[in-house]
């Protein structure tokens, strides 16, 4: 078995933190995971993560323990409750100032308050769902299928990809890659020129991809690594 990568603290297990929990453990991060909530600690239990800890998120007592005994330098923050979320970004930076705390929002009120607490990453739930709509009713079929896929198959994983410098992806537009004879599905592009901004792939989308910029891509892990390999040895 291959060894574990860095551990990472998942604060609820909720309708998104599930999500982000299974995917984690998919790609083999030590997954510990925090909760108040006592049902969906019984369903971390029974999705097999044993590595939950119930807590006080009030306490910062508590807070702070949990960061020392087990030397977390990555946190998501997914609970359900959006303030909740603040609150324990401002906690958590407060407690270590370098530590990478993601999060996630459904306004843009919540944005702002989590990139004033010192956020590092935001996922932003209304963008997400928003592209969903786009295929939901353009492309019914591929939601559907998509779906299927998703939530039916353990093999699906999300992957971010950095753009090697003198690969075949380097200086062409993303629109003149075929990517469905590699197996996977892009999600979306972060462009390093335009400060880090990700721009998801819809329909008729043209844009020029660049070494250093950041494909976001969807498959399952043996095409994942794959099209991995293949866009690493290209620069040779």
């Amino acid at each position: 078995m291959a060894n574990k990568k860095e551990k990472i603290l998942i604060f609820g297990y909720g309708k998104y933190g599930q999500f982000v929990a299974k995917d984690l453990r998919l790609k083999n991060y030590d997954v510990y995971i925090a909760e108040y909530n006592k049902r969906n600690i019984k369903r971390a239990n029974e999705d097999g993560f044993n590595k939950v800890i119930l807590v006080d998120i009030e306490n910062d007592n508590e807070l702070l323990q949990i960061l020392y005994d087990n030397g977390f330098k990555k946190i998501f923050c997914v609970l359900d409750n959006e303030e909740e979320n603040v609150y324990l970004t401002i906690t958590f930076k407060a407690i270590i100032e370098d530590i990478e705390v993601i999060s996630i929002c459904e306004s843009r009120k919540s944005e702002r308050k989590l990139r004033l607490a010192g956020v590092n990453k935001v996922i932003d739930i209304i963008e997400l769902a928003a592209n969903r709509l786009f295929f939901l009713l353009e492309k019914p079929a591929v939601t559907y299928a998509l779906d299927e896929i998703f939530f039916n198959d353990p093999n699906i994983l999300f992957e971010k990809i950095v753009i090697p410098k003198n690969s075949f992806l380097d200086g062409v537009n993303i629109n003149e890659i075929d990517f469905r004879k590699y197996k996977i599905i892009v999600i979306g592009v972060v462009d390093r020129e335009l400060g880090d901004r990700f721009i998801f792939i819809t329909k008729g989308i043209k844009h020029k991809l660049d070494a250093e910029d950041i494909l976001i891509i969807t498959g399952k892990q043996d095409d994942i690594k794959s099209f991995k390999t293949k866009l690493n040895e290209s620069t040779k």
